[in-house]
């Protein structure tokens, strides 16, 4: 009602599981590294929108300013996409199951994924997604207050099949420790406020089988 342009990054979710535009939504943007890449291969990026504020907007600036992706990476990306539901719909199945095993596990405090049946959002997920995404966050639990960072990064370290990075939707599963690395400019109070303690641990599933059971 305002005339203010709606902009939704739908990295995590990917163009899979929600669709934006469909929503109202005026312009979605997207890392092409994570989802549409899925390997981590090249950098790049993608802005949709309606064909009018495309032309418009974007291709003149640009075509004035340079920031064109190469033709290499644009080749990648094109042949990804061609894997891209067959990708994401894996590393659903795969998040689905390790939600359930964590949300049942006497080591972690918390399960954040907005399917889970204790996500207080899941109701609104429900109408706004197809699925819960391919990223949970979750929070350990520690014995000592005190070394909440200690303990966290020695469960890290502890890990075999799961690389530590702070990218996601990679054919990888991939984990990250969100305070120290893509939160980490951020303030004590602005991390608090947001929820990133030192125990909380955003995990990106790849595509591989997961084995009949699991540990922790």
């Amino acid at each position: 009602e305002s005339g203010a342009k709606v902009i939704v990054d739908n990295v995590i979710a990917s163009p899979i599981l929600q669709k934006p535009i469909e929503l109202g939504a005026d312009i979605v943007m997207y890392s092409a590294t994570k989802h549409i890449d899925g390997q981590g291969r090249v950098l790049g990026g993608a802005i949709l929108g309606s064909q009018k504020f495309c032309e418009r907007i974007i291709k003149p600036f640009i075509r004035n300013t340079g920031p064109s992706i190469s033709p290499f990476n644009a080749w990648i990306l094109l042949k990804s996409l061609e894997t891209l539901e067959l990708r994401v719909n894996q590393q659903v199945k795969n998040a689905e199951a390790i939600v359930n095993f964590l949300n049942n596990h006497n080591k972690v405090a918390k399960v954040i994924y907005p399917f889970s049946k204790k996500f207080k959002q899941k109701s609104l997920a429900k109408k706004q997604m197809f699925s819960g995404g391919t990223v949970i966050s979750f929070e350990l639990k520690v014995t000592k207050q005190k070394n909440i960072k200690k303990e966290t990064f020695e469960f890290l370290n502890k890990l075999e099949m799961i690389d530590i990075s702070n990218n996601l939707g990679d054919t990888k599963t991939l984990i990250t420790h969100p305070s120290t690395t893509t939160h980490h400019r951020l303030s004590n109070a602005e991390k608090k406020n947001l929820g990133i303690k030192d125990n909380l641990l955003r995990l990106s599933f790849g595509t591989a089988h997961l084995p009949p059971r699991y540990s922790i």
